[in-house]
């Protein structure tokens, strides 16, 4: 055997071994078996009641790759006398590895003809201790102009930005375990004060708090969830 065969399959087996080390061998899901978005997510939040809209940009639609990622999707409009509506996109994946993975916002907006001019880490408070990381971000089209809320779940890590998400997804890989995922993201059309990036921080909160303990952590992962029981 000479030195080039021994480096080739020294090569080979450092390979398979490194492979090895990354297949997950667990699965995380902190969605409840059994459990729909829909049944999870309150119909009355605060002020805000659901009404019939189509003025969603949605992260996924029929024979789309976003349709092979997601096992379900929400998508409601919630109106208030007291507040501006609200558009709330919920989308799952059972799932969340090189191949499925959740789509950030700025991904699905940048691909229907919107622009985003602004975006920033942010958080949500959902208790005097319980922050909730999350990120803003404003996307303008010709007719319209949508500030944006949103956060992603895997497992139990919430990733503010895609490298972030990559490096999660990687983490949990080498620690031997594969995870489902979430994405939430409550936008409105207005032009992109404090005040109206705060009014959807609150209805983040309104809505985790109406939510049973049993089911947040499919939404914020276990240790924030622990935080509000």
């Amino acid at each position: 055997m000479n030195r080039r065969d021994v480096l080739l399959g020294g090569g080979l087996v450092a390979a398979a071994a490194g492979a090895e080390v990354l297949r997950p061998r667990e699965r995380l899901v902190l969605l409840p078996d059994g459990r729909k978005l829909e049944d999870i997510v309150p119909k009355t939040i605060g002020a805000w009641k659901p009404v019939e809209s189509d003025a969603f940009v949605l992260p996924k639609t029929e024979g789309s790759l976003a349709d092979r990622l997601y096992n379900q999707t929400l998508n409601r409009f919630y109106t208030s006398d007291v507040y501006p509506p609200v558009m709330l996109v919920v989308a799952y994946g059972a799932v969340q590895n090189d191949l499925l993975q959740l789509h950030r916002p700025e991904t699905c907006y940048t691909a229907v003809g919107f622009s985003i001019t602004e975006s920033n880490i942010a958080s949500v408070g959902l208790s005097n201790t319980a922050k909730l990381p999350t990120r803003e971000l404003t996307a303008q089209s010709e007719s319209r102009i949508e500030p944006i809320l949103y956060w992603t779940r895997i497992g139990d890590d919430l990733p503010t930005t895609g490298e972030e998400q990559r490096w999660v997804k990687l983490r949990q890989q080498i620690d031997g375990y594969l995870s489902d995922g979430v994405l939430v993201r409550l936008s409105t059309v207005a032009e992109p004060t404090p005040e109206v990036f705060a009014g959807l921080g609150m209805f983040a909160r309104l809505m985790v708090a109406a939510m049973q303990p049993r089911d947040r952590a499919a939404f914020i992962g276990r240790p924030l969830a622990g935080q509000l029981a």
